[in-house]
Parts: structure tokens; C-alpha cells; sequence
């Protein structure tokens, strides 16, 4: 998916500069994807409490849904390439630091190879 992302935002590199890498001494594209990203959030909570209001049933709230999550998915993968982050590494990282902090409160290992 990454790469995916990649390839889309080259191809228009000549238009938007928000795709170009970011660092210290120039973080503009840092900035404007993370304020997307926030923005497509945004999206995303004022669909659930549009339904939450009564808006809309529950089956159009999930047509809705995946795109939400698909354009805060490009954000993320903008955000990880343009600042040269290992996603994957980051999430097994987080993973297990959260194994620390929320033990297991009675639930099996499923990684576990014993029965």
C-alpha cells in the first residue's frame, strides 16, 4: 500500500508539493498531511455522530465508512514515507509495548503452539 501511495503522489509531484519528504528544516508537507489527517478524522466522527443522532441507519453509516477509512489510511501512508518511517516496524514496536501496558486479563494466547 505504501509504495501504491508512493506511485500515486510522483506521479503528481509536479503539482502538489505536499507529497515531497519532509525534515527540520522543511516540514511543510509534514504539517499539511497531518492537518488532512486530522481534517479526514474529523470526517470519520461526524459520520458516528450523525448517526448517533439519528441521522442515518446503520447500513448507510457502513457504506460510508470505508471510504473514511481508506482517505485517513492515505494520510498515514503519506505520513510514513514522507518521513522515512518503517509503518510496519512502528506498529510491531507499538504492539509490544502495548503488551506491557494492557496484560491479557484471561484470554488464551493465540500464539501460543501448546494447546
Amino acid at each position: 500500500m505504501l509504495a501504491r501511495q508512493r506511485e500515486f503522489d510522483l506521479r503528481r509531484a509536479t503539482t502538489f508539493d505536499w507529497s515531497l519528504p519532509f525534515s527540520e528544516s522543511d516540514s511543510r508537507s509534514l504539517l499539511h498531511n497531518v492537518l488532512a489527517l486530522a481534517g479526514e478524522v474529523g470526517e470519520l466522527a461526524n459520520l458516528a455522530k450523525k448517526y448517533d443522532r439519528g441521522d442515518f441507519d446503520y447500513h448507510h453509516l457502513m457504506e460510508l465508512v470505508p471510504g473514511e477509512l481508506a482517505d485517513i489510511l492515505i494520510y498515514v501512508l503519506k505520513l510514513a514515507y514522507q518521513g522515512d518511517i518503517d509503518l510496519q516496524q512502528a506498529f510491531l514496536d507499538k504492539i509490544a509495548q502495548n503488551e506491557d501496558r494492557f496484560p491479557a486479563a484471561g484470554v488464551a494466547d493465540t500464539q501460543s503452539d501448546t494447546p
